[in-house]
């Protein structure tokens, strides 16, 4: 709604604002909204208050829950904030301002904005800031009319705005809300969530990436800004809810839309080599950098598999660097057979990557039971490596545990003649099983 609405503040907006409000204050009982219970704002009407406001007892000559206010553009309705240092407070999924809110007047101010049962606030400070929040896909940028029961056209003026249009380093696009915000004086802009804004699910639930983005015109540009340790709505920030807050003031005409998106981060180091060889019966792994920032440390992780992945070490990183660093670990317990190695490369905002995967095979004693078939004595080949023996019938029904295997065996003559499944579990984690077969 760029440019519709003259945000000067002298005191002809005010006689104007006043007397709209005095006519609305008139009209009141036509201006319900039915099951929403709602002071009414319409089309090119204004309505002003000059003191807090508390959307729980209402006051003002407004009535608490939802103020409602037209939105088509060109003819929409504004709720005016009038002094210094207001506080709009009790806003609610319940009761908020359905519409276009503006602040005139000093100190930081939360917008009470929301849209279709959804709370949407933002916070600005400079004066004649104006916007309205939109519970709505940016891909179409259509909202309910409840004035008509039907939908507006795309709000604001040059929607919709297509989230895969995207600027650097911008990965993905909400498409659950975004916000018209509008005025010529610079300010940071602060946007908040909850628990409907799905930021978990935008970001692959890290923090650390989110961001503010604008719509320039053509794509979704990142806005640099940070995530509030306390949000401007009270309590600590974090994937349930929170705010975050452009790093430098702007003007909020600067773009047509704004909204929440995920970035790509930057890898905290430029990992040019990692190796693993067999050395042998430990694995060496070795790597280089050539670039780090803001690097904390490198976790060596090991899989026998490819699916569980356990760090077995870690190694600190040099951290700031723009030359080649070398750097090595050896796995001195590794598995007997394939050792599936990665490299977690982690940031000191615990902001972290991962390297290929490197395979190295270790040559293993073999380990097995024997005689097979076996009357009496099951012996377990290379015994010392085992950690724990197990025999079930093919019913998978358990017979027998032994925890201490020795070079005697494992007496299996109390065994019905028949074939039974040998589960050897060894010190390493490893676990074979085997078909044996007793006999008389």
């Amino acid at each position: 709604m760029k440019g519709l609405y003259n945000s000067s503040s002298g005191s002809g907006w005010r006689n104007v604002a006043v007397s709209a409000a005095l006519l609305l204050v008139g009209h009141l009982a036509q201006a319900q909204e039915g099951s929403q219970g709602n002071t009414t704002i319409f089309g090119g009407a204004q309505m002003t208050f000059f003191s807090n406001h508390n959307f729980v007892t209402g006051g003002g000559g407004a009535q608490p829950g939802v103020i409602l206010t037209e939105r088509a553009a060109g003819n929409f309705g504004v709720l005016n904030f009038s002094g210094d240092n207001l506080t709009s407070t009790g806003a609610s999924d319940a009761g908020y301002v359905d519409g276009y809110v503006r602040k005139y007047g000093a100190g930081a101010f939360i917008f009470p904005v929301g849209d279709n049962g959804a709370l949407g606030q933002f916070g600005a400070s400079a004066d004649g800031v104006m916007g309205a929040y939109f519970h709505a896909d940016a891909n179409t940028a259509v909202t309910s009319n409840l004035f008509t029961g039907s939908n507006y056209a795309p709000l604001p003026n040059g929607g919709p705005f297509p989230t895969s249009s995207m600027g650097t380093n911008v990965e993905v696009v909400s498409t659950v809300e975004y916000w018209d915000i509008d005025g010529a004086n610079a300010t940071p802009l602060t946007l908040t969530w909850d628990a409907g804004s799905a930021i978990g699910t935008l970001t692959s639930s890290q923090l650390n990436k989110l961001s503010i983005v604008g719509w320039d015109g053509t794509q979704w540009v990142a806005i640099p800004s940070k995530v509030d340790v306390t949000s401007i709505l009270g309590g600590t920030s974090d994937l349930a809810a929170g705010s975050i807050t452009t790093i430098s003031p702007l003007a909020p005409d600067t773009y047509t839309a704004y909204t929440f998106a995920s970035l790509t981060l930057p890898l905290p180091v430029t990992l040019t080599r990692f190796a693993a060889v067999a050395e042998g019966k430990t694995a060496l792994l070795s790597w280089a950098t050539t670039e780090e920032t803001n690097s904390d440390r490198f976790e060596v992780e090991r899989s026998a598999d490819g699916k569980k992945w356990a760090m077995i070490g870690s190694v600190a990183s040099t951290g700031e660097s723009k030359v080649l660093v070398n750097y090595t670990y050896t796995d001195n317990a590794p598995l007997s057979g394939e050792n599936l190695y990665r490299l977690k490369m982690v940031d000191k905002d615990d902001t972290y990557a991962y390297s290929a995967i490197r395979n190295v095979q270790i040559k293993g004693e073999t380990v097995r039971p024997y005689p097979n078939p076996v009357s009496d004595k099951l012996r377990i080949d290379s015994y010392a490596n085992v950690k724990e023996v197990s025999v079930k019938n093919i019913s998978g029904q358990n017979l027998m545990r032994v925890q201490k295997v020795s070079n005697e065996g494992i007496d299996v003559s109390k065994l019905t003649p028949g074939i039974y499944i040998v589960s050897l579990t060894l010190f390493d984690g490893t676990i074979s099983t085997h078909k044996v077969a007793v006999t008389r």
